[in-house]
């Protein structure tokens, strides 16, 4: 029973086998199956039936369908139209006839396009013109009438496969008559109408309009060609095989084909031998057959260039082994490192309790220096408070209080309190390092009220401001008067007794945005180990100094974004000159 089975199946295999070995498999494209060609296709169907001892399977694609089954080896010969067969010679396609006419003698000059426009008031002139009209095509006609039409755009571009895209988009695309057709370019539906060559001609008994009522855009003229055209002349429907068919078959394809006597319509089989024309124009618009060859895509790469994707898998393979590699040394590495970083920790510990105990150190050496500081900034306000109170006592012990005079002097007293208490507070938020808000202020009245303060207890000090420029500025009011108390303090006691002290200061303005400030005297020429002592910041040149009027003065000068210089002055004393921030007008 088992054997019986098998010898069945074995049959049957053998059976379809053998059958497909003896079929042949033929495509038509199904564009082509209009007019007088349809009859062509259906009499060489029925010729091939009878003459060939084998079956012919027959099946009609639409063009897509039809490349898929040519790529795919699904058929062993198609009929297309001749910029189909053109567009697969990549795939091995030789073609065995063309289709010859009574109206296209030439197998070589047998296809075209025909635009056709109304011909009376239609404002077209040349085919570029159709780009910016309304153009009926009906798509049951086949895409290659627009390639041919397309052709003629041609002359001075290399690609016009964007523009021609954009063009199809643009037609108005319907399957109806021929006479509809005709109709709706007469009525203005649309402004001109494509249609294959010859097309007009073999229907044009069934529509009843005039010759005068249509006419052709740009008519060519061509002895071979007895139809109305609006393109060059091109190769017709062509018989393609593939490499399946082999030579003697497709010897005997050609004996049958161009044995064939015409059709009624005139029409049988030729041999074509230029495609180059239509080559080209498939090449203008990316549909010949190296348009592929154009476009890169991953798989192409891929079949392309695998020896170098091999070599990088191979780098890659080699990498991970690296980084296999690698890992057990950063690891080893990592060990050591982390043992390191203990080690350095360690260390950090230690340098921050040093750091502590030197910050203790520091801390007791800023409060040393901030109490010299208190001391010897309250010394003035102080010095007028006294001033003050025994101006009040005389004036009371004459009898004769002048309350207005007495007010002034409480007044007075008050605001030397007032600036006493701001110098405290400045000195604790120095302390601090606690920042105040600056303000704006003008210099003038500021050095006025500094000059006025000191002149209670100097009368015989003579001011010269005529180089004083008033200016506004923006800063800490309280910093600038106790600058400015310190250098003129200063410079009055470098003047010797026997001489009238006078102490010059000038204000100018400079560019770069800051007021440049000097203050020197008329005293004596400062020597040199003398002059150098200054320039050291904290070292008192008086026996009761404390070293810290220049100290004080350079640490706001600073503090406020300005700088600090000591020179001789032209009279030989110090020349103190420094800079202040000038308020911006924003």
């Amino acid at each position: 029973m088992k054997k019986t089975l098998f010898f069945l199946f074995l049959y049957f295999f053998l059976t379809v086998h053998a059958m497909a070995m003896n079929s042949l498999r033929l495509g038509i494209e199904e564009s082509i199956l209009l007019g007088r060609e349809e009859t062509l296709v259906k009499e060489t169907v029925a010729a091939l039936n009878k003459r060939l001892e084998r079956e012919i399977i027959v099946n009609v694609f639409s063009t897509e369908n039809l490349k898929t089954a040519v790529e795919n080896n699904e058929v062993d010969l198609f009929i297309s139209s001749a910029s189909f067969f053109s567009s697969m010679g990549k795939s091995g396609v030789k073609d065995l006839a063309t289709a010859v006419s009574d109206r296209a003698l030439d197998p070589n000059y047998g296809k075209s396009t025909a635009v056709f426009i109304r011909a009376k008031g239609s404002n077209l002139s040349h085919l570029k013109d159709l780009k910016e009209r309304k153009v009926f095509f009906n798509p049951n006609y086949g895409e290659e009438n627009l390639f041919l039409l397309f052709g003629e755009f041609g002359e001075k571009k290399n690609n016009l496969a964007e523009e021609y895209e954009i063009f199809k988009k643009g037609l108005i695309k319907k399957d109806i008559s021929l006479d509809r057709q005709i109709e709706g370019l007469l009525l203005g539906d649309w402004d001109a109408v494509i249609l294959p060559g010859c097309q007009l001609e073999t229907e044009s008994e069934k529509l009843p309009i005039s010759s005068l009522e249509i006419d052709v855009l740009l008519p060519k003229i061509h002895s071979n060609f007895r139809c109305v055209h609006s393109t060059a002349l091109y190769p017709n429907i062509t018989i393609g095989t593939l490499p399946s068919v082999s030579a003697s078959l497709s010897r005997q394809l050609s004996i049958i084909l161009l044995s064939l006597p015409p059709t009624k319509q005139g029409m049988l089989w030729g041999t074509a031998s230029d495609f180059s024309q239509i080559d080209k124009v498939l090449r203008l618009i990316d549909r010949d057959a190296n348009a592929s060859d154009r476009k890169w895509s991953f798989s192409r790469v891929l079949a392309e260039y695998w020896f170098v994707f091999l070599g990088a898998l191979g780098l890659v393979i080699g990498l991970l082994l690296h980084s296999v590699r690698s890992e057990h040394l950063v690891q080893k590495r990592t060990a050591q490192l982390t043992a390191s970083l203990k080690k350095q920790e360690q260390l950090k510990k230690q340098a921050v309790l040093t750091e502590e105990k030197l910050g203790k150190l520091q801390r007791l050496g800023t409060i040393s220096q901030m109490s010299s500081l208190f001391a010897h900034e309250l010394r003035q306000p102080l010095n007028a408070i006294r001033c003050y109170t025994f101006s009040l006592s005389r004036l009371i012990k004459k009898e004769k209080v002048d309350p207005e005079k007495f007010q002034r002097g409480l007044k007075e007293i008050t605001e030397q309190v007032i600036r006493a208490d701001d110098i405290i507070q400045k000195v604790r938020d120095y302390v601090k390092n606690k920042t105040s808000c600056p303000q704006l202020f003008h210099l003038k009245p500021l050095l006025v009220h500094t000059i006025k303060i000191f002149e209670i207890s100097h009368k015989e000090c003579k001011f010269d401001l005529t180089e004083v420029q008033d200016t506004e500025l923006y800063g800490e009011p309280l910093e600038v008067e106790l600058i400015f108390s310190n250098l003129i303090k200063n410079a009055y006691e470098a003047v010797s007794p026997t001489q009238i002290p006078v102490v010059f200061i000038s204000a100018q303005p400079q560019s770069s945005g800051f007021l440049e400030i000097k203050v020197w005297d008329n005293g004596p020429w400062i020597p040199d180990d003398k002059f150098q002592t200054f320039e050291q910041g904290f070292k008192s040149t008086k026996a009761d100094g404390l070293g810290l009027g220049l100290s004080i003065v350079r640490t706001f000068v600073e503090k406020s974004g300005g700088n600090l210089a000591l020179s001789r002055s032209d009279l030989g004393g110090l020349l103190v000159t420094f800079t202040l921030p000038i308020a911006k007008k924003s």
